[in-house]
C-alpha cells in the first residue's frame, strides 16, 4: 500500500503543482522565450503520452514490480535533475525524464496493488487507491503555492522523499509472472512523440513564425510524416504501440476525441488561470494555490456523485463540456485587470471542477462500454494517451494566445479557446451513441471506478 499509494501521489501532484510554479519558473529564466518555457510542461506531457500505452505491455513482459521500481527510480531521478537544473534546457530534459517515469508508474501501480491482496479485498483497494490520488490532486494547489513561496525548486524536491519511501517499500511487493512475448513497438512510440512534439512546436510559434514561414510548414510536415509512420507501424507491427482496432467503434473514437478536446480546455483553464491571477492581479503563489483548491475539491465531489448516478455516460460528457463553455463565456465577460474581484474567477473554478468530475466519468465509462472485454486495456491506454495529448496541445494554444501572460487584453481569446474546446468535447457526444451488450448504467463497478 505504501509503495503503490506513494506512486499515485507522485502522479497526481504533478497535475497542479508544476502549473502553479510556472510563473516563478518563468521569472527565474527571464532570457527564455514563452515558447521555450512552455516545454517545461509539454516535455512531460509528450513523454507521458507516447509511452503510456506500451508501458503496461513492457511491465507484463519484464515483470510488473521490476518495471514499477524502474519507473519510480526514473521519476525520482528526473525530479532531482529538475531541482538542480542550471538552465531552462536542463529543466525541460528533467521534465521529459519525469514523464517517462510517470508513464511507467501509472499503468503498473493499481495492477500491483490488486495482485498483492486477495480478491475479496480488491474493491477496498481500488477505493483507497482512487481516494489517495484524489486527495493528492486536491491538496496539490495549496502545497504547490506554499512551496513556490519558498522556491519553485521545492515543487520538485517534494518528490524525492516520496519517491525514495515508495522505492523502499516496493521491495515487499510480489512479482507477478512474466508473460514473455515480443516487446511493444517503441519506434512507433517515438514517432508519436515526434509527431506531437512537432505539432506543439508549430502551434507555440504560430504567431512568431507567421503562416508564410518555412519553419512553420517544416514543423507541420514533420508532424504529419511522423504520424503517418506511427499509423503504419501500428497497423503492421506484431505488438503495436497502440492498438488501432479500438477505433473501429464510433462511440469509442468519439470518446477519445472528446477527451482530448476536453483536456485542451482543461489545460488552458489551469495554466491560463494561474497566469491571470499572478501576472495580472499579482496574487502570491500561496493565495493562488488556496484559490485553486476549489477546482479539484469540486471535481472529487461531482465524480463520486457521477459514479452513483443512473445516467447515460454521454450526458455526463456533454454536461462537462458545457460547463467549460459556460466558464469561458463568463470569464471573457467578467474578468478584468481593473476589477480584481475573485467572485467570478472562483465561480469559474467551481464550474470547471464540476465539469472535470463528470466529463471524465462520462468519457471513460462511455469508451469502455463500447468495446468488447478483451479490448478494455487497449482502450484505456488510448483514452489516457488522448488526454495527455490534449493537455499538451492546450498549453501550446494558450502560449500562442497570451505569450508571457502579462497582457490582460490577450486573455479573452484564451477563455474563448477554452470554451470552444468544451463545446467540441460536448459535441462529440452527438455520435457518442452507446450500444452496449447489456443495459449497463453508470453506477456499475467499472464505471463507478471511473467516477472515482
Amino acid at each position: 500500500m505504501v509503495a503503490v499509494l506513494g506512486a499515485s501521489v507522485l502522479a497526481s501532484l504533478d497535475l497542479f503543482i508544476v502549473n502553479l510554479a510556472f510563473p516563478r519558473i518563468s521569472r527565474s529564466f527571464a532570457g527564455a522565450s514563452a515558447q521555450e518555457l512552455s516545454w517545461v510542461l509539454n516535455a512531460y506531457g509528450v513523454a507521458f503520452a507516447a509511452l503510456l500505452a506500451p508501458a503496461g505491455r513492457i511491465a507484463d513482459r519484464l515483470g510488473r514490480r521490476t518495471v514499477f521500481q524502474a519507473g519510480l527510480a526514473v521519476f525520482t531521478l528526473g525530479s532531482l535533475a529538475a531541482v538542480a537544473a542550471p538552465g531552462v534546457a536542463a529543466l525541460i530534459a528533467a521534465r521529459a525524464v519525469q514523464g517517462v517515469g510517470a508513464a511507467v508508474i501509472v499503468p503498473t501501480s493499481l495492477a500491483l496493488l490488486l495482485s498483492s491482496a486477495p480478491e475479496d479485498r480488491h474493491k477496498r483497494m481500488v477505493s483507497v487507491w482512487a481516494a489517495t490520488g484524489s486527495v493528492a490532486a486536491a491538496l496539490g494547489p495549496a502545497l504547490g503555492g506554499l512551496l513556490t513561496e519558498i522556491d519553485w525548486r521545492w515543487v520538485f524536491a517534494i518528490n524525492l522523499p516520496i519517491g525514495m519511501v515508495a522505492l523502499l517499500f516496493s521491495r515487499r511487493l510480489g512479482q507477478a509472472a512474466r508473460t514473455g512475448g515480443r516487446a511493444p513497438d517503441l519506434v512507433g512510440s517515438l514517432m508519436l512523440a515526434v509527431s506531437v512534439g512537432a505539432l506543439v512546436t508549430a502551434l507555440s510559434y504560430w504567431t512568431e513564425w507567421t503562416p508564410a514561414s518555412g519553419w512553420l510548414w517544416t514543423a507541420l510536415a514533420i508532424s504529419a510524416a511522423a504520424f503517418g509512420v506511427f499509423v503504419v507501424r501500428c497497423r503492421t507491427h506484431p505488438v503495436p504501440a497502440i492498438n488501432l482496432a479500438v477505433f473501429r467503434s464510433m462511440p469509442f473514437t468519439a470518446a477519445a476525441v472528446g477527451m482530448a478536446a476536453f483536456y485542451v480546455g482543461f489545460s488552458i483553464m489551469l495554466l491560463g488561470g494561474t497566469l491571470w491571477v499572478t501576472n495580472v492581479w499579482y496574487w502570491s503563489p500561496a493565495m493562488t494555490g488556496l484559490a485553486f483548491i476549489v477546482g479539484p475539491g469540486t471535481a472529487v465531489a461531482t465524480a463520486l456523485g457521477a459514479g452513483r448516478a443512473k445516467l447515460d455516460p454521454r450526458w455526463f460528457a456533454a454536461i462537462g463540456g458545457a460547463l467549460f463553455l459556460a466558464c469561458g463565456a463568463m470569464w471573457s465577460a467578467a474578468l478584468s485587470a481593473a476589477s480584481p474581484s475573485p467572485s467570478f474567477f472562483l465561480a469559474g473554478l467551481v464550474l470547471t471542477g464540476a465539469g472535470a468530475g463528470v466529463a471524465q466519468t462520462g468519457f471513460l465509462a462511455g469508451a469502455s462500454r463500447s468495446l468488447p472485454n478483451e479490448e478494455y486495456a487497449a482502450g484505456t491506454g488510448v483514452i489516457n494517451t488522448a488526454r495527455q495529448i490534449g493537455a499538451t496541445l492546450g498549453v501550446a494554444i494558450l502560449i500562442t494566445i497570451v505569450t508571457t501572460g502579462d497582457n490582460p487584453t490577450a486573455y479573452p481569446g484564451a477563455w474563448t479557446a477554452m470554451g470552444a474546446a468544451g463545446a467540441l468535447a460536448a459535441a462529440t457526444t452527438l455520435t457518442f451513441l452507446i450500444r452496449s451488450r447489456s443495459p449497463k448504467t453508470v453506477d456499475e463497478p467499472a464505471t463507478e471506478i471511473a467516477g472515482r
